[in-house]
């Protein structure tokens, strides 16, 4: 039981550590103020294709095998806690990958037919 509890704070610090990096990542595609109606670049598509899905990917499949994990030691000692805590990190995902997409989206020719 002692192994679990040093587990959770380095999953907790690693799934932090893949939000400030997706965002970090993300941060390079963000509109800049002034700029909300220009179309992106070319390669925002492939930037976003090839650095931050696979850093999505992998975080997912990482939280999936914790998921099930959780819940076989959820089955065995009736303690939800541990479940809690994964809701709470899935739950931060969902912010950061909305906060990114909230902050890079472009509204091209607002108001006018292009």
């Amino acid at each position: 039981m002692t192994l679990h509890f040093r587990r959770v704070p380095i999953w907790i610090l690693l799934n932090l550590i893949g939000m400030a990096t997706y965002l970090r990542l993300g941060s390079d595609l963000w509109t800049l103020p002034g700029d909300e109606g220009l179309p992106g670049g070319p390669g925002d598509a492939l930037y976003w294709f090839f650095l931050m899905l696979p850093l999505l990917l992998a975080y997912l499949v990482f939280n999936i095998i914790s998921l099930s994990a959780i819940i076989e030691r959820v089955r065995q000692a009736k303690r939800l806690t541990s479940l809690y805590i994964w809701l709470a990190i899935a739950i931060l995902w969902i912010v950061t990958f909305r906060y990114d997409n909230l902050r890079s989206f472009r509204v091209i020719c607002p108001g006018t037919v292009c």
